[in-house]
C-alpha cells in the first residue's frame, strides 16, 4: 500500500508529511501543487467553484478595463508594474507577452489550477495575463493580473 502525504510541513511535528511520519517521499509533484492540493482538500468542491466563479467575473472585467485578450495583444494593458514595499525596495514585474505555463502564485489561483481540467491548463491558463518578478537571484514569482492590481495589496504601485 502506498501512502500519500501531504507538503512537508513548516513545524516538524504536523503528523501528516513524511518528514513528520519518518517515511521517505517520493512524490514527483512541486511542493506548490502539493500544497494547493492540500488546501483544496480543505475547501471542497462547492467554495472552489465559488472562487473559480469570482475569479472569472473578476479577470473579465479587469481584461476589458485594458484591452487584454491575450499575451500577444495587451491592449493598453501595463507592461511593467513597479511595486515599492514597505522596507524602501522596489520590485519589478515584465507581463509576459507569449504564451506561457506561468501559474499565479496566489493560493487561491493555484487551487484553481490543481482543479481545472487539462484542457484549462492548455487552453485557458497559457494565455492569462501573468506577471513576473524580475529579480534573477530569486525564484520566479508570478503574479496575474487580476492578483496584482487588487487592493489594498500591492501596497503602492508606481505610475510608470
Amino acid at each position: 500500500m502506498k501512502f500519500i502525504y501531504s507538503a512537508p510541513c513548516f513545524s516538524g511535528d504536523c503528523g501528516f508529511c513524511a518528514s513528520c511520519c519518518d517515511a521517505e517521499d517520493d512524490s514527483s509533484e512541486s511542493e506548490i501543487i502539493r500544497r494547493a492540493e492540500d488546501l483544496s482538500k480543505f475547501f471542497g468542491p462547492k467554495r472552489i467553484d465559488k472562487i473559480t466563479m469570482n475569479y472569472n467575473s473578476k479577470l473579465k472585467k479587469w481584461c476589458k478595463e485594458r484591452g487584454f485578450r491575450n499575451p500577444t495583444d495587451i491592449g493598453w494593458t501595463k507592461e511593467t508594474i513597479k511595486i515599492t514595499k514597505k522596507n524602501g525596495e522596489t520590485v519589478k514585474y515584465r507581463l509576459l507577452q507569449e504564451c506561457h505555463a506561468a501559474v499565479c502564485n496566489d493560493p487561491h489561483c493555484e487551487v484553481m489550477f490543481v482543479n481545472a481540467s487539462d484542457f484549462a491548463h492548455t487552453a485557458f491558463y497559457t494565455g492569462l495575463p501573468i506577471y513576473e518578478r524580475e529579480d534573477t537571484n530569486k525564484d520566479k514569482i508570478h503574479f496575474c493580473g487580476p492578483c496584482m492590481t487588487r487592493k489594498p495589496s500591492p501596497p503602492e504601485i508606481s505610475k510608470e
